[in-house]
């Protein structure tokens, strides 16, 4: 399989600053590498609109309601969604984990909502609770999601994990969800991805895809 590149914007830019960035990555849509944009839900429509007709770019959110719609004063269900060509959802990061408390349930609502309305989780795991995650999500829904393995002392430090470990950890996430897609995440540049994606199905980009051509970079490190 093709290796996956998520470009995960978390809580940053303009609207301008995503049309400059949207402009200076078009010489690199064109690219064989399977790559998914998560921006900030403000600027969901526009990337949409810039990446319609490349089937190789795909738009995820980062985060789900753990609610249906209804009467949830600020938060942002699938069912919101519709119309935007969202096929990903990136859960259970650490940085919600952390900031916002979710717990190993909150994390298992969530993917139920995602693949109960076509959406495919992306659910954010460190060592250390691979297996107290997994046992609250559905069994028959394990194989449907994607996996990144983000340690939490590698998120926005500037520290990699040792790709001994990674290449650990990815074998027991396997061993837990079944043959699902791994991907690592955590401080990846393209001086250090190389041998990652040797390890890995691919990564999960934060700061290092704010820009573009620093992103297009990692796109060509294989």
């Amino acid at each position: 399989m093709k290796k996956l590149f998520i470009a995960n914007w978390k809580s940053n830019k303009t609207q301008e600053e995503v049309d400059i960035w949207l402009e200076s990555f078009k010489p690199y849509m064109d690219l064989e590498q399977e790559v998914i944009i998560a921006p900030p839900y403000p600027f969901l429509s526009l990337v949409a609109e810039k990446i319609k007709d490349k089937e190789n770019i795909s738009l995820a959110v980062q985060n789900l309601s753990t609610y249906p719609a209804g009467s949830y004063t600020g938060e942002v269900c699938v069912r919101n969604l519709d119309g935007f060509g969202v096929k990903y959802a990136i859960l259970g990061h650490s940085e919600r984990r952390r900031y916002f408390k979710e717990s190993h349930q909150d994390v298992a609502n969530k993917i139920f909502q995602a693949l109960n309305n076509g959406i495919v989780p992306v659910v954010c795991v460190d060592q250390n609770y691979i297996e107290d995650q997994a046992q609250l999500i559905y069994s028959e829904l394990l194989s449907k999601c994607i996996v990144a393995y983000e340690p939490l002392a590698a998120i926005g430090t500037g520290e990699i994990a040792p790709v001994k470990n990674v290449t650990k950890v990815v074998k027991e996430i396997k061993s837990v969800f079944g043959k699902v897609p791994v991907l690592y995440g955590g401080s990846i540049s393209p001086e250090n991805i190389a041998p990652y994606l040797k390890v890995s199905d691919g990564v999960l980009v934060g700061g290092a895809s704010l820009n573009a051509e620093v992103f297009a970079d990692l796109l060509q490190s294989e």
